[in-house]
């Protein structure tokens, strides 16, 4: 069955959203965004006046003179006081809320333990608090709230909203997160892949990744994003980038999944710690580096088991990069180099193109503000169905 033409409508939506990519990566002069986004520069021009009128978009100021000839251009960008998002990170260890502007700027954050949380009900009760109290004591207009995202650890059903059953995630387990914070709050709600999130703030917050990339965090458990042009390959319903749940070990110990020998039982903090007896992550790092024969043995049982699952990964993507974030920041030069070492050794694509394992360019607790993502990208993508005129 052939798909319907687009009508001038959605055509206009498209193109607003193409223009809206390009600038929320940085300010742009209206030539640039017709180089950028091969658009006409009519279409351009009328474009940005109309988000211009709307106070979507503002005029920044001139560009810097340079020495080609013609005027000196202006440059466009995006007027993050037009509207704000929630963002709500559910991790293992904590609940994070936050709220930023549309260009990232963060007006309130807030952190939790999960372990005060008797159950679900509590939790989500300080949720719903917490937000109400934070738009109030920040003075932010209630109208102005586009939408509310939320990430979680998979598995999840990201188009319902559902946070299914991740592996020691009892406290949220089967909670339909987007219709209960719709309930409340009225406006979109986006729920994600915490790994997803992450990899996304990587894209738009510290460098554009334009190639086939995966994006790994470690931290309790381990997950993956696959990423390029800022789209996230996500599988057939949605749930790909079980990265932690590769069987590196077909005899190993038992997972929390069901399975046996899954990469989170080898390759995180808390299972190098159990293994090897060691306190911390840096006295391991620092012992490797300085030639100690334990903690140069725990790091080799982590690069044997966590690259063996990105050789996996690299054969069947045909990844140009990895970018690794978490618990293993500390020197991460140090374990990135050791990881691409052993993927060249046994990666048949390494014979034929070059990868890249880099550390993420996040330094701190980012998975807060991430959280925003999901529903900055639903508002700029135009799936809110506010009505621009």
């Amino acid at each position: 069955m052939k798909s319907s033409p687009l009508n001038v409508a959605e055509l206009k939506n498209i193109n607003r959203h193409i223009i809206l990519e390009k600038l929320r990566l940085c300010p742009l002069s209206r030539a640039e965004l017709s180089v950028k986004t091969g658009l006409a520069k009519s279409s351009v021009t009328t474009l940005t006046n109309q988000m211009i009128d709307e106070g979507l978009l503002f005029e920044v100021g001139l560009a810097e003179k340079s020495n080609k000839a013609g005027r000196t251009r202006m440059l466009l960008g995006i007027n993050g006081d037009f509207g704000y998002v929630i963002g709500i990170n559910l991790h293992r260890t904590k609940i994070s809320i936050s709220a930023t502007n549309i260009v990232g700027k963060i007006l309130f954050e807030e952190i939790k333990p999960t372990s005060e949380f008797k159950n679900t009900s509590a939790a989500f009760d300080y949720i719903k608090g917490q937000i109400s109290h934070q738009i109030k004591n920040a003075g932010l207009d209630r109208k102005k709230l586009l939408g509310i995202g939320v990430s979680a650890p998979g598995p999840l059903d990201c188009e319902k909203g559902i946070i299914l059953t991740p592996p020691n995630f009892k406290l949220f387990n089967n909670f339909k997160i987007a219709d209960e914070l719709k309930a409340v709050f009225d406006c979109p709600v986006f729920l994600e892949n915490e790994a997803v999130t992450l990899a996304l703030y990587e894209h738009y917050c510290v460098e554009e990744q334009t190639n086939n990339t995966l994006f790994v965090t470690v931290s309790n458990g381990i997950g993956g994003a696959l990423i390029k042009n800022g789209e996230v390959y996500r599988g057939s319903h949605g749930i790909s980038g079980e990265l932690g749940h590769i069987t590196v070990d077909p005899n190993g110990e038992k997972c929390a999944c069901g399975n046996r020998g899954c990469l989170e039982q080898y390759a995180t903090l808390d299972a190098l710690k159990r293994r090897f007896g060691f306190v911390g992550y840096e006295e391991m790092i620092n012992g490797a580096i300085a030639g100690e024969e334990k903690p140069l043995l725990a790091m080799e049982f982590l690069i044997k088991t966590l690259g063996a699952a990105l050789v996996c990964a690299v054969n069947l993507f045909d990844l140009d990069k990895i970018i690794i974030s978490g618990e293993f920041d500390y020197k991460a030069d140090w374990l990135t180099a050791r990881l691409l070492e052993y993927i060249k050794s046994h990666s048949v694509i390494c014979s034929m193109h070059s990868v890249e394992v880099l550390p993420s360019g996040q330094r701190g607790f980012t998975a807060h503000l991430a959280a925003t993502l999901p529903a900055l990208n639903g508002f700029f993508k135009k799936s809110l169905n506010f009505d621009f005129k």
